[in-house]
């Protein structure tokens, strides 16, 4: 119960971040090119950094190793028995639905978390669930929102900042030595930004949202209770058997698994033909039930195996 009292504080305090980015777009400081640029530094540099320096600070172990590559494997399993259970509850029309039901936001909200409350530790295998997640949305979840097969790019997938980050990360991990101290302090002090900079920026898209459509879609609120209450609960006992002696990827598993639906919901709808107004209210009106939820969800974790 201590974990999940620890995750509601640090949620108030992205919450209240999330608040200032909102003013922020207010005065059009936040304007909507500086945001997209903004976005565009987190996704490319600010967040792959955070990864680095997570790898960067461990002391290599075979087990740590395979602890990383039972994080991945996981991931996959708690995604694909999503999509299983998520095919009989939403109708292959509700394609936007599905995604944001199926995929987290692991950059944005998730790993920001698991930094607050497991430190380093947390988000060197919060790394494999990007890994994971990055796969799974480029494939499966752009086939679901654009419907056809032909547009996946296989080199996206592979060619990405959180891949290519996830890799130089293991190289440092995995070399017998490690690097310079000034280098080291260089890279965590970049890293550092993600946490108040990503929450700024998703606090940002809230303005000029129409809060009526955002809270009085019911349709909407089904979406949600599958998100952070049904497939959450699955992923929850699904952590729970699984045979892992870490309480750091068990971790790292909850908090990527019961976090808000992903801004790849928006941002794909945009550009693959989606209904990308929807997904932008089903982001937002997640990510403000995640207040409530997250702590819930991870209250349930704690009393089952988290310590």
């Amino acid at each position: 119960m201590a974990i999940a009292g620890l995750v509601f504080q640090k949620l108030i305090v992205l919450f209240l971040l999330m608040l200032m980015g909102l003013f922020l777009a207010q005065r059009q400081i936040l304007t909507k090119e500086v945001t997209f640029q903004l976005s565009n530094l987190l996704t490319r540099f600010v967040a792959p950094s955070l990864f680095i320096s997570s790898f960067i600070y461990q002391d290599f172990s075979l087990k740590r190793l395979v602890l990383l590559i039972s994080m991945i494997g996981s991931a996959f399993l708690l995604l694909v028995t999503r999509i299983f259970f998520v095919s009989f509850l939403l109708p292959k029309e509700r394609a936007t639905d599905q995604y944001a039901v199926l995929f987290a936001n692991v950059g944005f909200m998730g790993t920001p978390l698991a930094f607050a409350v497991g430190g380093k530790e947390a988000v060197f295998f919060i790394s494999g669930f990007v890994v994971a997640n990055q796969i799974m949305q480029w494939t499966y979840g752009l086939y679901l929102i654009a419907q056809d097969k032909s547009i996946i790019n296989w080199r996206s997938i592979l060619v990405n900042p959180a891949m290519i980050a996830t890799v130089i990360g293991l190289a440092l991990f995995i070399i017998p030595f490690k690097l310079p101290v000034v280098f080291r302090g260089a890279i965590d002090s970049f890293a550092d930004l993600n946490t108040p900079l990503s929450t700024i920026v998703l606090g940002s898209y809230f303005y000029k949202a129409d809060i009526k459509e955002i809270f009085l879609y019911k349709p909407a609120y089904y979406t949600a209770f599958l998100r952070l209450c049904l497939t959450a609960l699955l992923s929850i006992l699904t952590i729970w058997i699984l045979p892992i002696d870490s309480s750091s990827v068990k971790l790292a598993l909850s908090i990527a698994a019961v976090s808000p639906a992903a801004l790849n919901t928006a941002l794909l709808s945009q550009v693959y033909g989606g209904n990308y107004e929807y997904g932008s209210r089903l982001v937002l009106l997640t990510t403000i039930l995640s207040l409530i939820f997250i702590p819930l969800n991870m209250a349930l974790a704690s009393l089952l195996y988290l310590s």
